[in-house]
């Protein structure tokens, strides 16, 4: 089973995800639960992970804030889902594993939507054998980042399409790549997709087939709706188009209240010139000062 990342903030007694996971069978071994050594229910999270018989590691925020780039204004709290997101990977380092995902707290289940019409529920025989699928899909492929689709893109039509230009809340990541992570006081997972594609590199989620369950954002407590509440919905669209105003801006939807969100032109989202043979489309030299890559590894710092 691939091992699993939650990044978890005062919902300690509600970790959705964890618990799903360990009912329909998923190895406990496997499922890594994350908080900041500022939580102030952390010993709650320590009893809960006991109960569950998950794992629980608890970051330095302070290391975190020291390298992290809010891009806007920062909350009163100096905190991001993309602090604890980009921690996972110096976990994987550590723990030697090659290859994890990462999943919001609040996941309730999947479905099976191919083509975004609705079958029915998946079992964790379904959801193992696309996440398997998936690892070798991106070690075959040589991708960095992948995601999965989630209800909320199913909205009201099919999809024809097998893989979409977005990635967000649940993201396998191969750690073979370099892993520039997220960054921004919100909308982290955009910026770092939107960041990848935008250096003419590969990355995407399924969209046909397995789709993610989960709660509607800035509505369940605890999480990061404190964080969007008190940045407030004007601040949260504009993450995006301050990084990348050719290809994004912030308007209202047709649909949700009205409320305002970035909108991404795909016609903008890769460069059109690509530099050098399709085989090594990515940088030449090691991208020190590049926020997002999926550049391979290299042990003599050159390609």
């Amino acid at each position: 089973m691939i091992d699993v990342f939650i990044p978890s903030y005062h919902r300690s007694q509600n970790i959705k995800t964890a618990k799903f996971l360990i009912k329909n069978g998923y190895d406990t071994n496997k499922i890594h639960i994350i908080i900041d050594d500022e939580a102030d229910d952390s010993l709650e999270y320590k009893e809960q992970a006991i109960k569950l018989g998950c794992n629980l590691h608890i970051f330095n925020m302070q290391e975190s804030r020291e390298r992290y780039d809010y891009i806007h204004r920062p909350s009163k709290s100096r905190r991001s889902a993309g602090q604890s997101r980009n921690m996972f990977y110096d976990y994987a380092k550590k723990l030697s594993i090659d290859f994890y995902l990462v999943m919001d707290d609040d996941t309730t289940g999947f479905e099976i939507r191919p083509f975004g019409v609705y079958k029915r529920i998946a079992n964790i025989k379904e959801i193992i054998t696309v996440y398997e699928g998936i690892k070798e899909f991106m070690q075959r492929q040589k991708i960095g980042v992948f995601g999965l689709s989630q209800t909320g893109d199913m909205f009201a039509r099919t999809n024809t399409k097998l893989i979409r230009n977005k990635v967000m809340n649940t993201t396998f990541v191969n750690t073979e790549f370099i892993y520039r992570g997220e960054r921004g006081v919100q909308d982290n997972d955009t910026s770092q997709f939107v960041g990848i594609m935008n250096e003419g590199l590969f990355t995407g989620s399924l969209a046909s087939g397995l789709v993610l369950k989960q709660t509607s954002s800035a509505t369940a407590s605890g999480g990061l709706t404190d964080l969007y509440n008190e940045c407030k919905l004007l601040n949260k669209s504009l993450i995006v188009p301050i990084q990348f105003p050719s290809l994004c801006h912030s308007e209202k939807q047709k649909r949700n209240g009205g409320r305002l969100h970035h909108r991404i032109n795909n016609r903008y989202l890769s460069p059109k010139l690509i530099k050098g043979k399709r085989s090594n489309i990515a940088w030449n030299t090691y991208p020190e000062d590049i926020p997002f890559t999926n550049e391979p590894i290299r042990n003599n710092g050159t390609k």
